[in-house]
């Protein structure tokens, strides 16, 4: 099926609209109309996209703003329209030539992508925010999550280290699961998104939408209860355009904790293993011999190199004859700041929508994607670990294999630089509908959206004999084939009528959509030789295969209902039921309302108009999201394969592995939000205000159970979470002369999570480290009271078998002991508030923009500094301290000993900090070079990106988690690019 679609279908739908293209009549050319398009001060504005209304005439405005278009008579209304401006509406009246002078759009004014449709943002009832083209210009967005990242209050992007993919995650408004995603729903031109976000090129992104309450999320059901990210790509308009743009840089470590060199390490082995004393007894020999050669190792350096990355885009648009077309295409390869690890992409789009006729409109959004993901990065959690008098080379140049001979459990930390590692995804995102108009009935409209997301990977990887995984299975080979392939199929009903002051927008859905993953994957070792790599699996001595097969669908009906009362008096209704498959009979479906209403009292008669409060709309939403949170096949009962040797052959044996539950439901979330949108001084200063509050009951969580049926857990809806939270978003115009203008985006959000319920009682689950009460992710643990000292009454404590030097622990209930009854919350992994600004200066044709970030409030242990990481023996490394001695009696770090901390009680750190994320400095030449040049527009920059962090945290970075402060440091990187339009 997948072969077909991808072979014939396409090429089909290719063929199908340039025949399209090809059929559109030509207009009657009755008048040409010449006009010119003129801001409010007189300046021209070129690029315009100027319509005759009820036909499918279209052009923009040149570079003087003006326009020739062909209209049908001179009585005929005109079109045009220009992002940051009103919509005009101009009746020629029997003129062939005018001028058409646009308002600049208010903040309520501009348009908004939401669910299936655009609306003007006074009409918007629902929490929803955007992020345009052009904010991602003005920061030099090099990718999706970075346009994201900042610029919406309630959006969490968390990074790691790496390339162009660094582990980037998306959470809006606090985690609404125990344990399923809590990653919202992507959506790329109305079709439900599957893949890695960073195979969209972000050069193709007109805008994103973030819907963030239940009312704005409720047309998506069960995939929208963590939110949802609409994407929208470019589209064509006006007079045919050819585009280029690309940057070079590179990439540095900002940071990197240090740990102890050759001869420190050394002296904290002898430490730790012989007091002090006969350091030679305490070190093996290649550790003695790098000590008294005064060799030293520094893995981690050598893991890490200068890394760099470079884009370069082209596109070309325009519309002719009702025609809108956008080609684009992209080049990416990134070196990322660790050896090997890289990232190269190749992506082709084609945006075509023709308006056939003025009832028929058909269109395609396709890319095609090419990734290559080959070579595996440097182990740097080995490398940190790893000993300092090791030996990384032979004496001929080589990666030694085992590099401390003493201790061969040990691996080259730099032994993936000599591994085959080919990893290339081919990916095939298409989104495509038709639309009719119905001729008899105005406003009444039919839209069909088929949508296809097909997915081909292929990873082949190769440990040869000169690494310690190959020369211990004499070559150890891992192959997998794996394909996706998610189809989407809409059937939309629309009718939008104004009648009077009353406005009705009703929209009806029915859906399907299949989600199909299939992977084969084998591991093989035990080969001849390694000359033909992964490619020898015939030959191998033990060869192990595998098979993954997931196939689901989801089938949909939907309502919404949005209507106004003369732009004063808004109502949204939304009902949508969802049919998972994976879910049971009984509890297939599930049904999500949600209501929302909203007031524009600035449009009321009694607003003053000459108030310096100009803009004020009031709104309130409340509905239900669900959340099917688990995978396929989880309500069934399941066996897995326990295959045993009989008579010298293996027979097929196989054991239960799971329980059914077919009564498993549908989590649901049910939440409130009260906002307001502003505008003071003439919308010099404006923002929106959301308080939101959710409940999500019905949790799908993996309880224990008796192991009776020889099976310990099973999937159970039981407890009930909440989130509450607090959003501000502000945007300001400082100061906007003619030559010189500054603007400042400001936003902070504050949410507070907790655990209502479980197994439906109010009854902990220690184990599982969830607390009634208490946020998800807490920290309860011993709490740290410093270190004994000498002449401390040691005997008489709760701890009295320790010793100076050692952890002091608090004996929370006072009995005179430590045990697990001491231990307390000792604070939560989500921060008090987060918050972000960003102010743009102009100064002529230069703009200089700079993002600061900020998240403060949080406190979690720093992993770094565990006192028996180093193992017994001391066989790893740490970072370097200066530990207790009686001569340095610090109240902060223990004894250098495996016995000073026997709880692993936890050293916490405040993570909180303060980082400028993004810096461009942009310059746009003046028309009368880029006139010469034989160009529309010129701009060349230069970027910057995590530049500076203030904080107090010792680890890698604050943000990483504490499985990443020993991953892939984070990355610096500066840039420079160039965009130019012909």
């Amino acid at each position: 099926m997948c072969k077909l679609v991808s072979r014939w279908l396409l090429p089909a739908l290719a063929c199908a609209v340039l025949a399209l293209c090809a059929s559109v009549p030509l207009a009657a050319q009755q008048v040409t109309v010449h006009g010119t398009v003129v801001t409010e001060q007189n300046d021209p504005l070129p690029g315009a996209a100027v319509s005759v209304e009820g036909t499918t005439a279209m052009t923009t405005s040149n570079a003087e703003g003006a326009f020739s278009i062909a209209a049908p008579s001179d009585t005929a209304t005109l079109v045009v329209s220009y992002a940051g401006y009103t919509t005009a509406h101009v009746p020629l009246g029997g003129h062939t030539s005018v001028v058409v002078k646009m308002q600049a759009a208010t903040q309520l004014e501009g348009l908004v992508v939401v669910g299936y449709g655009t609306q003007k943002a006074k009409d918007v009832t629902g929490s929803v925010a955007t992020v345009s083209s052009d904010k991602m210009e003005d920061r030099g967005a090099t990718t999706v999550e970075q346009a994201l990242e900042g610029t919406v209050p309630g959006v969490s992007i968390t990074t790691g280290g790496g390339g162009a993919e660094p582990n980037m995650s998306i959470m809006i408004r606090g985690q609404n699961s125990l344990t399923a995603s809590n990653s919202p729903l992507i959506v790329v031109d109305g079709i439900p998104y599957e893949g890695s976000i960073s195979e969209i090129n972000q050069n193709d992104v007109q805008s994103i939408s973030v819907l963030k309450d239940a009312s704005a999320t409720a047309i998506y059901g069960s995939r929208g209860s963590n939110g949802v990210v609409l994407i929208t790509t470019k589209k064509g308009r006006g007079a045919p355009s050819f585009g280029y743009s690309g940057y070079a840089g590179m990439q540095q470590i900002t940071n990197v904790p240090r740990l102890m060199n050759g001869a420190e390490f050394a002296q904290f082995k002898c430490d730790r293993v012989n007091g002090g004393e006969n350091c030679d007894d305490a070190l093996t020999a290649t550790e003695l011999d790098n000590l008294n050669a005064g060799r030293s190792t520094d893995w981690v350096g050598l893991g890490m190199h200068t890394g760099y990355q470079q884009q370069h885009n082209l596109s070309f648009s325009g519309s002719a004859q009702g025609i809108q077309y956008y080609i684009g295409g992209s080049l990416l390869d990134v070196s990322g700041v660790a050896k090997n690890d890289k990232f190269d992409r190749y992506t082709l789009r084609a945006n075509v929508n023709s308006g056939y006729s003025s009832w028929l409109t058909m269109g395609t959004n396709t890319q095609m994607s090419y990734t290559d993901r080959g070579g595996l990065p440097v182990d740097f959690t080995d490398a940190f670990f790893m000993n300092p008098l090791t030996n990384a080379y032979n004496d001929d140049g080589t990666l030694t294999i085992t590099p401390w001979p003493e201790d061969l459990v040990w691996a080259n930390p730099l032994q993936n630089l000599l591994v085959k590692n080919d990893d290339v995804t081919r990916r095939v995102f298409t989104s495509n509908f038709i639309q009719l108009d119905a001729p008899f009935l105005p406003g009444l409209s039919y839209r069909l959206n088929a949508g296809l997301d097909y997915a081909a990977g292929k990873v082949g990887t190769y440990y040869g004999r000169n690494t310690k995984t190959g020369y211990d299975t004499q070559g150890y080979a891992s192959t997998q084939d794996n394909t996706r392939f998610d189809w989407t199929v809409e059937n939309l009903l629309k009718y939008d009528r104004t009648f009077g002051k009353s406005h009705v927008d009703l929209t009806g859905l029915y859906s399907f959509q299949g989600n199909n993953v299939d992977e084969d994957h084998l591991t093989s070792q035990g080969f001849p030789n390694d000359v033909l790599t992964y490619y020898q699996a015939n030959l191998a001595a033990l060869v192990t295969p595998s098979y993954v097969v997931s196939h689901s669908g989801l089938i949909s009906q939907m309502a919404r209902l949005n209507y106004d009362y003369d732009s004063r008096y808004l109502l949204t209704l939304t009902a949508r039921r969802d049919g998972y498959s994976g879910f049971g009979a009984s509890n297939k479906y599930g049904v999500f309302p949600s209501v929302a209403v909203g007031w524009n009292l600035s449009n009321e008669a009694f607003w003053p108009k000459a108030s310096w409060w100009n803009l004020l709309k009031l709104r309130a939403s409340y509905g239900q999201n669900g959340n099917q949170a688990i995978p396929p096949y989880r309500t069934l009962a399941r066996l897995s394969d326990d295959s045993y040797i009989a008579n010298g052959q293996t027979a097929p044996g196989f054991i239960p592995s799971t329980l059914g539950t077919p009564d498993l439901k549908w989590e649901t979330t049910t939440s409130l939000n009260l906002g307001a949108d502003f505008g003071l001084l003439n919308n010099r200063l404006s923002g929106s205000l959301d308080v939101y509050s959710s409940k999500t009951h019905d949790l799908l969580v993996k309880r224990t159970i008796s192991p009776v049926h020889g099976i310990t857990s099973i999937y159970d809806n039981v407890g009930e979470l909440q989130n509450r939270g607090v959003e501000l978003n502000l945007s300001s115009l400082n100061v906007n002369g003619r030559d010189f203008g500054w603007t400042t985006d400001f936003n902070i959000a504050a949410n507070r999570n907790k655990i209502v319920s479980l197994y439906g009682d109010t009854t902990s689950d220690v184990g599982s480290g969830w607390f009634i009460g208490h946020p998800i992710d807490v920290l309860y643990d011993y709490k740290f009271a410093g270190i004994w000292q000498e002449g401390d009454d040691i005997a008489d404590s709760a701890q009295p078998d320790a010793h100076p030097g050692d952890v002091k622990i608090v004996d929370l209930n006072g009995d005179g002991k430590i045990n697990p009854d001491d231990r307390t919350f000792l604070g939560s992994l989500y921060p008090d508030y987060t918050a972000n600004m960003t102010n743009t200066f102009r100064y002529k044709n230069f703009s200089l923009s700079g993002l600061f970030q900020t998240v403060q409030g949080v406190e979690r242990e720093n992993g770094l500094l565990g006192m028996n990481l180093v193992q017994t023996g001391v066989r790893r490394n740490t970072i370097y301290r200066t530990y207790w001695t009686p001569d340095n009696p610090s109240n902060t770090v223990p004894r250098n000993s495996d016995k000073s901390n026997p709880l692993s009680v936890p050293f916490l750190q405040d993570a909180s900090f303060i980082r400028l994320k993004d810096v461009t400095l942009s310059y746009d030449l003046p028309a009368s070079l880029t006139n010469r040049l034989g160009t529309e527009s010129l701009r060349v920059y230069v970027s910057g990106r995590n530049l500076w962090t203030h904080t107090a945290w010792t680890g890698m970075d604050p943000e990483f988690t504490n499985g990443n402060q020993r991953g892939i440091p984070l990355q610096r990187v500066l840039i420079g690019g160039v965009n130019v339009q012909f």
